[in-house]
């Protein structure tokens, strides 16, 4: 839920741009910043709405990703809808269980809180290792939930490793971390007071009159 929460805000122009700028993909493509920018928006829009085909034509009007970046493309589309999905039903969950289950609101707090810290825990734990091990990290990564085969490509001909340097997955990532953290811990501190403010329901005692 916290890892949807983090990624939604970092597909958004207010990310993806300047990001695209510091990691230098208008000389990487030799393309303007604002034809990156744009075949960057064409990207993340066919990511979230579709059709997910990412047969769009580059500024020379030939098909700007070839076949093995786009069947990449549309792997990565399948995995973050899943997780999309996987956080859009932790919500539904959560809010049923916590409408419905009354009795229990004080425990429900009690492990969201719990479930906050952790994953602040994990943020700072990933983020000190990645200081030593990024590109191992990436590599595992792909090689996790990309087990085709199909992520690897030659940034000296093919565009979506131009687009999309290693330096700006840099960028994503760090950002990612810090709002993973603030996230966190925000979930954390607020269950903690939710907990507390949360009067418990005594457990039914048979013996009693």
């Amino acid at each position: 839920m916290l890892l949807a929460l983090a990624v939604l805000p970092l597909l958004g122009p207010w990310f993806t741009h300047p990001a695209l700028d510091t990691a230098g993909a208008a000389e990487r493509t030799g393309l303007t910043s604002a034809q990156v920018h744009a075949l960057s928006d064409r990207s993340v829009e066919e990511l979230l709405l579709g059709p997910g085909t990412f047969d769009f034509p580059g500024p020379d009007g030939q098909p700007f990703y070839d076949p093995s970046e786009r069947a990449h493309l549309r792997d990565a589309r399948l995995l973050l809808g899943i997780s999309l999905l996987a956080g859009g039903l932790a919500i539904l969950v959560l809010a049923l269980t916590l409408v419905r289950r009354t009795d229990s609101r004080s425990a429900t707090w009690r492990v969201i809180s719990r479930t906050g810290l952790a994953t602040a825990v994990g943020v700072v734990l990933l983020g000190f290792l990645s200081i030593f091990a990024f590109d191992s990290l990436f590599i595992l990564f792909h090689r996790v939930f990309f087990p085709g085969g199909n992520w690897s490509f030659d940034p000296a001909t093919q565009h979506l490793v131009q687009l999309y340097p290693f330096r700006f997955w840099e960028l994503a990532a760090t950002a990612l971390g810090s709002l993973l953290l603030v996230l966190g811990l925000a979930t954390w501190l607020l269950g903690r007071v939710l907990t507390a403010r949360t009067p418990a329901v005594p457990a039914f005692d048979a013996t009693s009159g």
